[in-house]
């Protein structure tokens, strides 16, 4: 395998011409708000929607100018999809073309990724992606990784960075930018081989709004007012690919596929699980079936302040921060309070008056001395 200066100085040459203007002949590329509404997709593509999606687990071939780019991937007709299979003709070297020819990318991590008549191949599953002439199954390409600094992949030491590239999650990414690929502030799902659906689209007309999570023991209450219930009976669970009762915090994480849970709402039912869960702990130890003080402890996020213990209590908007976090930092508090005043610090290091809050505007509403971040804020500082 050739050297990474090798590739490299191969890419950086065919950079370029690849950004030149395209020709006559070029392949157009199709807008995502294409002007011609009447214009279905099976007529432009040849393929029935359902087709499309199924097609997509394997591959399909497209040219980077089909694809919608976000900061940190592509989107195809409301797919988030990974690129692979790019042959760059423009490399002379038929080594370094053929390894490039072998890689799943993440994002457009150099210039060869950068024209929009550049063909490529697509697809939404990692482990079923094939394309003409792989040798293999495409691998992960490193500068992907670390331009999305997928899984802290910039920190990593080399063998760390080896491990993570050979296990390469997709369902992570998509999970760790699903702002940039799903419509803000609504409850969808998304599965390889099916259209996205927002999740009223399952609810039975008679379902269940409240019930115990079959997961996390939580007694789910009702939704007030016209707020979205926190609770996914196993008769809307099924289409998620649950078999029992969920709360929605389980149901995320246990889910065959990406469950978008609108932020602020999936912080909320943390919250709430977290504090019900530590006063039944608390009553249960005040009742004398136990007086070991470490049951109140383990309620208050502490088990001895484990970061393996705090990940479950938070949506996993989240985890991508913590394990960032714990590589370097002690577990924190979670959901600590402050006497007299409404905010609360999601993370909090009470012992260096430190914490982490869901938004700047939350700092408003906490005491001063402390120093406080927000979570956005903390994420791009760590890459």
């Amino acid at each position: 395998m050739p050297s990474w200066s090798r590739h490299l100085e191969a890419l950086a040459r065919a950079i370029s011409p690849l950004n030149a203007e395209p020709s006559g002949d070029t392949v157009a590329a199709v807008p995502v708000a294409d002007e011609r509404a009447d214009v279905t997709l099976q007529e432009e593509l040849g393929f029935a929607p359902e087709t499309v999606d199924q097609a997509l687990i394997q591959g399909m071939e497209v040219t980077l100018g089909d694809l919608d780019e976000t900061a940190h991937g592509w989107m195809f007709r409301g797919h988030p999809v990974m690129v692979f299979a790019v042959d760059v003709a423009a490399v002379e070297d038929p080594q370094v073309r053929k390894e490039f020819y072998h890689r799943v990318h993440l994002a457009s991590c150099c210039g060869a990724l950068e024209d929009p008549a550049q063909v490529v191949w697509i697809g939404t599953a990692r482990n079923n992606l094939s394309a003409p002439g792989l040798e293999q199954p495409p691998h992960a390409c490193e500068y992907c990784l670390a331009k999305v600094n997928h899984r802290g992949f910039r920190a990593l030491a080399p063998r760390e960075r080896g491990k993570v590239a050979s296990a390469l999650s997709f369902h992570w990414h998509v999970n760790q930018y699903a702002g940039e690929f799903f419509p803000a502030g609504v409850t969808s799902f998304w599965t390889p081989g099916k259209a996205p659906q927002r999740l009223q689209q399952m609810v039975p007309s008679a379902s269940t709004q409240s019930g115990t999570c079959g997961f996390c023991e939580w007694q789910v209450p009702e939704p007030e007012d016209s707020e979205e219930s926190w609770f996914v009976p196993v008769e809307r669970g099924v289409e998620l690919g649950l078999t029992i009762d969920a709360c929605v915090l389980c149901a995320q994480q246990q889910a065959a596929g990406v469950l978008i849970l609108p932020e602020e709402r999936a912080l909320a039912a943390s919250r709430v699980r977290f504090e019900q869960q530590r006063l039944a702990a608390r009553a249960f130890a005040g009742e004398g079936a136990t007086a070991d003080e470490t049951a109140v402890d383990a309620a208050d996020g502490g088990e001895e302040r484990s970061w393996h213990s705090v990940r479950p209590r938070l949506p996993l908007a989240w985890h991508p921060l913590c394990e960032l976090l714990e590589r370097n930092l002690a577990a924190p508090v979670l959901f600590h309070r402050f006497a007299g005043y409404d905010g609360i610090a999601v993370l909090a290091w009470p012992e260096h008056r430190r914490g982490i809050v869901a938004s700047s505007s939350e700092r408003e509403r906490l005491p001063e001395g402390w120093d406080f971040w927000d979570k956005a804020s903390v994420l791009a500082s760590l890459g």
